[in-house]
């Protein structure tokens, strides 16, 4: 595979992203795919459905305050933050997994995710814990960030002019560079995930290398190529910022229509059932219940479905551009792909 630059690896992403959702379309497997793809790209849009406010009175109207002065609270606190940080490192192993899985169906064009789930456990424990440990060196970087802006903000109200007065300059003095600082820490978050998903992770699951090996060989990729991989970057994080946009809008007519329609159901039935006792006070709430439900599943359907394509193209788009840089991946790529 002849090396592409930025802007020509976009329309192969584009076919490939038809070719596998696409044809023959199956709304199954579409969904399927479009839903791990919105997971592990993280191209979620949010949205919000309330049945009816009614059915939230009695929630609001707990005291939650009261809990602290609960005997051991502060005990369970503790082991609920610590069951907390135990299941979120477990959902964040499983979309690991889950990247390895759809990774292996855009690159071979199938629609199953078993197979790729299966066969790159070992990568992805190794990616998993690489993931986390760059994630926690970011994590110190916004910590430095946060504890500039603490500074900022305890030398702005302590310095004063000889009037005794708040002393402007010396905001303007540190504001700036705590600004430079988070915005420093939100672009080494951003270059860390595409280095990471779109670069590092080919070589841990093509060739089983530590990520060590693999972030050697991605460092002289770049560095033989600065220029290029630099505007990669940029249209790697444009592109999905701007069908983001179209995604909020079409998110939010469709929005309108289906979550308009089980609002005015779900009134419908709390209207009538509104002073209801005994039996019809259960159904009440189990009404309740499915609408809330039917609403979540509607929700994730609709993200799916807007989100799963773009999200697609983006893994698609990763693996063109870097595949004719990286040759295993390269010859992958024109094997699986239909010879015109």
């Amino acid at each position: 595979m002849k090396p592409f630059s930025t802007s020509q690896a976009v329309w192969p992403a584009l076919m490939r992203t038809n070719r596998l959702l696409f044809r023959p379309f199956a709304w199954g497997a579409f969904l399927k795919l479009s839903a791990a793809a919105v997971i592990t790209e993280g191209m979620l849009f949010s949205y919000r459905f309330t049945p009816s406010n009614a059915w939230l009175e009695d929630v609001t109207g707990i005291d939650l305050s009261r809990l602290s002065a609960t005997p051991g609270f502060a005990l369970y606190a503790a082991l609920a933050a610590m069951a907390a940080i135990l299941i979120a490192l477990l959902i964040y192993a499983l979309i690991t997994q889950l990247r390895f899985a759809l990774f292996h169906c855009v690159l071979y064009e199938t629609r199953a995710l078993r197979p790729g789930w299966s066969l790159y456990l070992a990568q992805a424990q190794r990616f998993f814990v690489a993931s986390l440990l760059v994630g926690l060196g970011l994590l110190a970087l916004l910590a430095l960030a946060l504890g500039g802006l603490v500074l900022t903000v305890w030398v702005v109200f302590t310095a004063r002019t000889p009037e005794g007065q708040l002393d402007p300059g010396v905001f303007l003095l540190l504001f700036f560079p705590c600004v430079a600082i988070f915005a420093l820490a939100g672009v080494a978050a951003l270059c860390a995930q595409v280095v990471l998903c779109d670069f590092i992770l080919p070589h841990m699951a093509l060739e089983n290398a530590t990520f060590r090996e693999a972030w050697r060989a991605v460092r002289r990729q770049i560095r033989a190529d600065r220029e290029t991989f630099f505007s990669y970057f940029i249209l790697r994080v444009g592109l999905p910022f701007l069908a983001a946009v179209v995604l909020i809008i079409a998110g939010s007519l469709a929005g309108l229509v289906v979550f308009g329609v089980l609002g005015a159901s779900a009134d419908g039935f709390n209207a009538m059932l509104d002073d209801a006792t005994g039996v019809l006070a259960a159904l009440r709430v189990a009404l309740a219940i499915v609408m809330a439900l039917v609403s979540l599943g509607a929700g994730a359907v609709l993200a799916s479905a807007l989100g799963g394509p773009v999200a697609v193209f983006a893994r698609s788009f990763a693996l063109y551009f870097y595949g004719s840089r990286y040759k295993p991946l390269g010859d992958l790529l024109d094997i699986s792909s239909p010879q015109s």
